[in-house]
């Protein structure tokens, strides 16, 4: 499974700047106070069977809930089920009883059946959703995705109005994660009345969950979320109402709270160590299972070398660029996986005790480099480096390049820094040489990582591929009778081997940075996901 949204830039994302709903007028009743926050990106869509990018799955994690969530630390507790279900038949059934009193806004309630109908929905070829793998677990998908076989083949079934099945082909060790964060249910009459306007404005936009979304369409860079009474849970949500605009940059984030302007809002870069100044009791540094990583063209002769990526990998030192140039709280890379997605052997970190490191080594470097100057055929070696036109991603790419100076002034790196669509489509087109990617995930599985080095992967922009690595790659998936302990060896083994072979080269590991007033409590950012405001309240 995959999370099928590319978060290029991330935490400092392009984004656009909207001042005109700062300094709402307030209401004297604490409990109908506005929070006002600042978002990373428009809100394109809250169809759960089509939305693809961050600032629409934000927003779907306030409107939507599905058997599962996430609770404020990133927990997993029931939603609509109604409690967490051990799974039978050698882990690949799992059975549901729903909760009675879970209602849409309209008040008709959430039944099995609107699960059978959005997962159907979205593995439908003819639905063209790009979010159809999210599915891929599920009895008969394949069939199913490439229309050899009916939706109503797909493992999931209603046994009942609230007692729901789904059968997966394999068993899948972190599947309740799966359904905490990608699993939702659809209201069909809504559907088949708003057919393709279907979650695409507030008109047109239903919920199951805490918040209903407000005066909003995919072309507007403010909206509201207002709670909503028809929610199970409805007197225990707090924020009444929540004005959301996105911003351009750190800097300007900063400044809105500075200014009173904002209640929350994320930073990064620079404006980090100026917000622990002036705001320390008000900065919120979380790790964040985010991982920044350079993706090299595998069809490209010159950044198809190995010895070369070797070079510029060793001429990296990763704890300078997260400490230095970042200075945001990000961690140094020591592999694909980033720190805290799950435990190794002996409770340690996943990525303790890989056999092949990511180090700094200049002389390493120039060894390498040399070699690539020798196989190649060529004394000076170039290539350019696409990246995210960001503060951040700039500095990154502007760093690497300065080190590629040390290893010899015969490779020259140059920077070219594009807007966030127009990066993903050099990549998926194959028009770049060298770039910088990022990519979180919805499951603490080092596995969604693995993939992407890996031939199937979604996002192997570069077509790298190596039959050790796929071997390892089938025997992780080959999960009925394998251990735990087994599976995170072989995904060790599996990362440790990309180190060796700079499939991808691993740079850090984002920060979630906010600022936060401290009028409010209960929201907190977790490792992986976002952050609910369902548990926020004022103090």
């Amino acid at each position: 499974m995959q999370k099928n949204m590319l978060t290029i830039g991330l935490m400092v994302s392009s984004l656009v700047l909207v001042l005109a709903a700062c300094g709402q007028k307030q209401s004297n009743n604490r409990n109908d106070r506005v929070f006002n926050a600042t978002a990373q990106a428009n809100v394109l869509t809250v169809d759960p069977n089509r939305e693809t990018d961050i600032g629409s799955d934000m927003a779907t994690t306030q409107v939507l809930e599905g058997l599962y969530k996430q609770n404020n630390q990133g927990k997993i507790v029931p939603s609509l089920a109604t409690k967490i279900v051990t799974p039978t038949n050698q882990g690949k059934t799992y059975t549901f009883n729903l909760r009675k009193d879970g209602k849409w806004n309209d008040g008709s309630p959430v039944t099995a059946q609107d699960f059978v109908v959005s997962a159907r929905r979205q593995v439908n070829p003819k639905t063209k959703s790009q979010r159809a793998a999210h599915y891929s677990d599920l009895k008969n998908f394949t069939a199913v995705n490439t229309g050899k076989a009916s939706p109503s083949k797909l493992g999931i079934k209603a046994l009942g109005k609230y007692k729901l099945q789904i059968t997966l082909s394999h068993a899948v060790p972190y599947y309740n994660s799966i359904l905490a964060t990608e699993v939702y249910p659809v209201e069909p009459k809504a559907l088949a009345k708003w057919g393709t306007k279907y979650g695409q404005d507030a008109k047109h936009a239903v919920s199951d969950g805490a918040y209903l979304i407000k005066n909003w369409n995919s072309s507007k860079d403010t909206w509201n979320l207002v709670r909503n009474p028809k929610y199970y849970a409805a007197d225990h949500v707090k924020l009444k109402k929540i004005h959301f605009q996105v911003v351009k940059t750190p800097q300007t984030s900063f400044k809105l709270f500075q200014a009173g302007d904002v209640d929350e809002t994320q930073i990064s870069g620079t404006w980090v160590a100026d917000a622990e100044k002036q705001f320390k009791k008000d900065v919120k540094v979380r790790r964040y299972g985010q991982l920044a990583f350079i993706p090299w063209n595998n069809y490209n002769h010159i950044t198809h070398n190995l010895n070369l990526r070797r070079a510029v990998s060793y001429s990296i030192n990763r704890r300078v660029l997260a400490d230095k140039v970042l200075n945001d709280g990000s961690l140094p890379a020591k592999s694909i996986v980033p720190a805290g997605e799950v435990k190794g052997q002996n409770g340690h970190n996943f990525n303790t005790s890989l056999t092949t490191q990511l180090t700094y080594n200049l002389k390493k470097a120039k060894h390498y480099f040399a070699l690539a100057q020798k196989q190649l055929g060529t004394k000076k070696i170039s290539f350019q480096l696409l990246t995210a036109d960001t503060d951040a991603y700039k500095a990154v790419a502007e760093y690497i390049q300065g080190q590629a100076s040390k290893v010899s002034p015969n490779l020259k790196i140059s920077v070219r820094s594009v807007p966030l669509q127009q990066e993903i489509s050099s990549f998926s087109d194959h028009k770049f040489e060298a770039g910088t990617l990022g990519w979180s995930t919805d499951y603490p599985d080092p596995i969604d990582y693995l993939n992407i080095a890996a031939k199937a992967g979604q996002i192997n922009f570069t077509k790298w591929t190596n039959s050790k690595y796929e071997a390892l790659i089938r025997k992780i998936n080959q999960t009925n009778g394998q251990t735990p302990a087994r599976r995170v060896k072989l995904e060790q083994q599996a990362a440790s081997l990309l180190n060796q072979l700079q499939g991808v080269t691993p740079l850090y590991q984002y920060s979630s940075v906010h600022l936060q007033t401290s009028k409010v409590k209960g929201l907190d950012y977790p490792l992986i996901g976002y952050q609910k405001y369902e548990f926020a309240s004022w103090k």
